[in-house]
Formats: C-alpha cells, structure tokens, sequence
C-alpha cells in the first residue's frame, strides 16, 4: 500500500488539478499513512501546480504539520506569493517561525514581496530583524528585496540605509532603489545613482527613463533614450511601451514612428502589449486611421486592445464608428470593461441619439456593469444628454457609491434639461452629504440659472466659488454669467463683466454677447464684439452676417454692404447650416434648399402643408436669412 501511495505521489503531472481529489488523496494518506503528508504537501507545490485551491490546501495541511522541514517552509511561502495570495504567504512565515522550523534564505524574498503587496510594514520589518539575527544580511536576493519592500511602502530612508550597508552594489540593488526615487519623485536622487553605476542594465536605463516620465519631464525622457542607443544598450518591451506613452501624452507622431521602426528590429512585432502601446499612441496622436489599421493586423485582441480603439473613435469625435466597433466587440464575445463602456457612452453621447442611448444603456445595466461609480456616472451623463432625463433619475437613485463625478453628472443633467429647482436641490443635498463641489459642479449649477434667467442667483453661485470654495472661476463659468446678462437683456452689465474678467474673454463668450446685441438692436456694443471676434477667428462666416444684419435692422444700409464687401475681399466662406433629426435608429441631415434627401419631394410636401397651416392662424414668419 505504501509503494502504491508513493507511485501515485510521484507520478507527472504530480497529482490531478481537481480540488476535490487533492482532499481525498489527503484523507486516504490521514487513515493509511500519515508520515507521507510531507511528500504530499511537496507534490501539491511542484508541476502543473500551484492552483490557489491546492496552495490553499497545502496552506492547511501545512498548519498541521508539528515541525514542517524548511524547504517545505519555502515551498509554501513562495507558492503563496506567487499566486499574490499574500496573507497566506506571511501567515505561513510565522507558522514555521512558532513551531521552530529553520527558515532557509529562499522563504525570505517572497515574505517580503508579500509585506510590500499588502502593504504590510509592520510585519516585514519584522521579518528584517529575523535576516539580521540569522545572519543572512548579505545575500544578494535578500538586500534587494529588502530594497523593494522599503521603497513599496513608502520608507525611502530605511531603503536608502539598506543599500549603503551592502558591500557590493550590483545593478539589481541600485535598479531597485532608482525605482523607489522615481515612485517617490525624487528625479534628483535617481539620478545620481543612475550616474554612480558602472554597469548598467535594460532594466536600469527603463527605470532612469520611467522615472522622468512619471515626473512629466518628457523631453528629458526621450534624451535619455537617445543616449541609452548611443551607448548601444538594448532596449526591451519595457523600454518601447515607456516611450510610446511619453509620445502619446506629447501627441509626438514623428518619435512615435521613429521608435515604431525599432519594434521590428527587436522582434517584438507580435508582443500584445507593444502593439496595443503602438495603437494608443496613434490614437492620442490624432491617426486614428493609422491605429485602426494596426488594430486590424492584430492577430490576437484582448480588452485593453478593443478598448484603445473604441476611445481613439469617441475621444476624436468619430461616435458612429465607436458604437460600431463596440458591436464588434460583443459579437467576438469579449467582455468589455470599464474603460470601454465610458467610451461607448461618451460616443452615444456625441451622438445624441435617444434610441441608441438607451441601448446602451439597457445593455450595460442587463449586465450589471453600472455598479461602478466610474460606468454609472458615465451612464447618468450619457442619459442626461440623450434626453433621457428619467432615466438618469433612476439610475442615480440606485447608486449605491456616488463620487463628486456622480454628482456633477447628475446636476448637470437636470440643469441641460430644463429642470433648474431640482439642480439646486441636488447641489444642497451634495453638501449635506459632505461631497466638495468642483468647479464642473459650478458649470451645471450656473447652466440652470442662465436657462431660468435667475440673474441674483447666478451671481451669487459665481461669487461664492472663490469666497467659499476656494474655486477660481474659468472662462466657462463666466461664459455662463455673460449668457445670463444677455438672456435678462442687460447687454451694458455683460459688457462690464467681460472687461473686468481675470481671464481672457474666448469666442464663445464675444459670440454670446453679438448674438444678444443682434436681439436687443445694439449696434455699438455688436461693433466691439465683432472686432474681438474677427481676431479670435477670422474666417467665421457667422460673425460678419450678423453684424451686417444688425447694421440693415437699424437701416443703415451702407454700413451692411460694406461688411459684405469685407466678407468677399478676406475671402471668407458662408457657412452653411443644417438640421437633423433621428428616426427609426438613423440620423437624416438636412441643408437650404436641400433636394439629397430620397424623399425630399414628400418632406417639402409636408413642409408647404405646414406653411400653409401656419399662415391660416396667423403667424408671420421671420424670413430673414443668417
């Protein structure tokens, strides 16, 4: 029986993956041989193994043992932490630590990996002690271990005080400590460590160029790298995924395909993780064409790959192809996550469209994806500007965590909609709540004055944001202000408050103020406006029609053909506006004297009937064109 026992334990693969035969092999050796549940407990760490549930297993089993021997010990600690079964890893420690067991060298790189993942400070510097009293202070993997778990937790100075005790200071130890400057964001110290080394590795030219990214000085970066080619060092994934996102937040095309080219040179052509860098760094640099034919030569597409793509769509403005895309994505049965739904939604609501919206909507909730604060602020945003504004109630009402994003979301909505009491009760119910407003808040909450013409309340909201809050207002929170002026027609108290801005008037805002002046005939003040905007942006249509129509409206007829004229002599286009409408999930656009459209001879039809209509009551149309 013994033999037989034996056999089995020693078989490949070591013994069957299925936790419910590791419990009765366990319980057979229990009854028929007790002195084999050492070599039991080995076989369960070795080949195929470790699975969490055999660790586990192992973990107890472990436990029972009256003095497990000590490669037993490392066997298990290191099983643990490679699973990232942290805790199991250091309650291991201290069981073999109670009941005596020698603890070999090897059991102490993994405890400390598990104490730096937890964060468990306490515990590991207690594990420090246990190196220094046995002795082991000077081996190699240990000090740089001790390195990490310092810099993981934060202690730099223990971790510093831990290099300068090692004799010899090889680039793993120096690498280690380069990475804990970074994290910190001393660039200084890195540095200089960085210089001291005489030998240094992929890995250290990695966390010497990691660590100027991290502090946002690109340039630096990029230099480095340069240097690093120079001195003929080769760059790994690492290194290439490193600089593609440096080039993606500097919107660098030309670095980007310069460090493209090199992708080939190393063989990294197939590398999942190098080419969904190389597709976001197109992305973030505008090509989205170029990353879509990157993301079609992909053989291989995880989550993050359909995700990069379905963002590059909605964050340049191209929704229908997002929503597309996301369609895709389903039909291959990869299960999106949080960074594809808020693209989704932000494409949705780009789009506007109310059918789409709530497809997506009933999508994401039939699949229990809107718990998150992130995906369920994303929803309620994206219902408030499809018009869904019911939804958006409810779904914020099921919320069981709310951020200030949430929040924000939510104001904004009903403010956008028309539903200004109700922002306001929400922003004091926000307060309650001991949620810090943002300024996005400020924009929703003066979003709603301007559409009730509530001037006080406007003023004092704005006043109150630097008072109270601590908030300094931006261009668009006095975009709004100017807006609510001109709405209530106090074109003279607009006027003042953009003269005595701290910040720069924008076009919107000298747009808001011509548009006002074109409502309430002020030709002065429409002359001012117009001679800002002609600056800001020359080739706009829209403001020179408008000041010429203000001119004709006050008869001075002269005044508008000279507008005219200046259109014509600066070669400014008109502009040409259109109209859209959504019907049965397609969205049909509509210029002046548009004859594209298939049914455009039953749509005028319709039109001229409605004319009609319109006349027999009465109304007298404005047919003045802009």
């Amino acid at each position: 029986m013994r033999e037989r026992l034996i056999s089995l334990l020693h078989r490949s693969p070591p013994l069957p993956p299925h936790h419910g035969h590791v419990a009765q092999i366990h319980a057979l050796l229990l009854r028929s041989d007790p002195d084999l549940l050492p070599l039991f407990l080995d076989r369960l760490l070795l080949g195929l193994y470790p699975s969490a549930a055999a660790v586990r297993h192992a973990r107890k089993l472990f436990d029972a043992l009256p003095q497990p021997d000590s490669v037993l010990c490392s066997s298990v600690v290191s099983a643990c932490s490679k699973l990232s079964l942290h805790r199991e890893a250091l309650a291991a420690f201290y069981s073999a630590h109670r009941k005596g067991s020698p603890i070999l060298f090897l059991a102490i790189p993994p405890v400390l990996k598990s104490c730096a993942w937890l964060p468990a400070a306490d515990q590991g510097k207690q594990v420090h002690c246990h190196v220094l009293l046995r002795g082991l202070g000077s081996n190699v993997f240990i000090q740089a271990a001790l390195i990490d778990f310092y810099c993981k937790t934060g202690d730099l100075g223990s971790a510093r005080r831990a290099f300068d005790e090692i004799a010899f200071k090889d680039a793993v130890t120096v690498n280690c400590l380069i990475s804990g400057y970074s994290k910190a964001g001393d660039v200084v110290e890195a540095r200089r460590l960085f210089d001291d080394m005489t030998r240094r590795t992929s890995a250290s030219w990695n966390s010497m160029i990691s660590c100027y990214a991290h502090s946002g000085n690109f340039a630096e970066a990029l230099t480095l790298f340069e240097r690093m080619l120079k001195e003929k060092a080769r760059p790994n994934e690492i290194t290439v995924v490193t600089l593609l996102s440096i080039c993606a937040k500097l919107g660098d095309l030309k670095t980007g395909l310069k460090i493209k080219c090199l992708i080939s040179d190393m063989g990294l052509t197939t590398d999942l993780i190098v080419r969904t860098a190389v597709l976001e760094m197109y992305v973030k640099c505008g090509a989205v064409d170029e990353a879509r034919r990157q993301f079609d030569e992909m053989v291989h597409r995880d989550v993050v790959a359909w995700s990069a793509m379905i963002a590059g769509y909605a964050q340049n403005g191209r929704p229908d192809e997002a929503l597309e895309l996301f369609e895709m994505m389903k039909a291959e049965n990869c299960k999106p996550n949080e960074v594809t739904l808020v693209s989704v939604l932000s494409a949705s609501a780009q789009l506007g469209s109310v059918e789409f919206g709530q497809h997506i909507g009933s999508y994401i909730e039939s699949q229990e994806l809107a718990s998150g604060v992130y995906v369920g602020s994303a929803l309620v945003d994206m219902y408030s500007k499809c018009g869904n504004i019911g939804g958006a109630r409810r779904l914020f009402s099921k919320m069981k965590q709310r951020d200030v994003i949430t929040w924000n979301s939510m104001i904004a909505g009903l403010a956008f909609n028309g539903f200004a009491q109700e922002a306001f009760d929400l922003y004091h119910r926000m307060r309650d709540q001991h949620f810090k407003p943002t300024d996005v808040t400020f924009v929703g909450l003066l979003t709603a004055c301007t559409h009730t013409g509530r001037v006080e309340q406007g003023l004092a909201f704005f006043r109150s944001m630097k008072r109270e809050h601590g908030i300094a207002p931006k261009v668009e929170h006095c975009a709004c202000i100017v807006d609510l002026f001109c709405r209530s027609g106090r074109l003279e108290d607009a006027y003042k408050f953009i003269r005595e801005m701290e910040t720069e008037p924008n076009v919107v805002i000298w747009g808001t103020l011509l548009s006002a002046c074109r409502i309430h005939s002020n030709v002065e003040l429409a002359e001012v406006a117009v001679k800002k905007l002609v600056v800001l942006e020359p080739n706009n249509s829209s403001n020179y029609v408008l000041l010429s129509n203000i001119y004709a409206n006050a008869g001075r007829w002269e005044e508008a053909r000279k507008m005219r004229d200046l259109m014509r002599c600066k070669n400014v286009q008109k502009l040409y506006a259109y109209s859209w409408i959504e019907l049965e999930g397609a969205v049909h656009k509509f210029l002046v004297d548009d004859t594209s459209h298939p049914s455009c001879d039953e749509i005028y039809k319709a039109v001229d009937g409605l004319s009609l209509q319109l006349k027999w009551v009465g109304y007298d149309p404005n047919l003045e064109l802009i």
